[in-house]
């Protein structure tokens, strides 16, 4: 039978995609894209109340809140998205590293923004300033469940206030 080798080549294929590393490195690249659509399209194309419901999943939460009265779920991250265009409108992120696996994803940008509404407890100012930041995304159901960030809040302040 001379269709047997491709029937073999076939098979292995078939059976190298459907085993758990290769289904957690397909789930980790979707991950991966999932942030890096967050980010890019998101907070660099001003797209982000579009794309809320499609990134992140209903019950997300905030794991570190700079607001701590925020509320969690979807609303939730609506209102962090309008908190952040009113005082840094023009804000541009940069992903410099980006790291995933099946179930989460780490994250460190740069940033560079105009302070143009109240923020951290200082009324807009004008300034531009540049950071950096580090968060972590728990994923569930190919969406953002969980997140934690850490900016240079300090570093912020300072070039606000000199």
């Amino acid at each position: 039978m001379k269709y047997y080798p491709y029937f073999l080549l076939s098979f292995a294929v078939f059976m190298f995609t459907q085993c758990m590393p290769a289904k957690k490195l397909r789930q980790a690249d979707k991950n991966k894209e999932t942030i890096r659509l967050w980010y890019e399209d998101g907070w660099n194309k001003g797209q982000n109340e579009a794309l809320i419901p499609r990134v992140f999943h209903p019950d997300w939460s905030d794991g570190n809140p700079i607001k701590p009265e925020s509320e969690q779920g979807i609303a939730g991250m609506y209102e962090l998205v309008k908190f952040y265009k009113d005082a840094f409108p023009d804000a541009h992120f940069t992903i410099t590293h980006l790291f995933a696996d099946d179930k989460n994803v780490a994250l460190r940008y740069e940033v560079e923004a105009t302070h143009g509404g109240y923020a951290f407890g200082i009324p807009a100012t004008g300034k531009k300033f540049i950071s950096t930041g580090l968060v972590v995304y728990e994923m569930k159901d190919g969406k953002i469940y969980r997140s934690w960030q850490e900016l240079d809040l300090m570093g912020i302040i300072n070039q606000l206030k000199d």
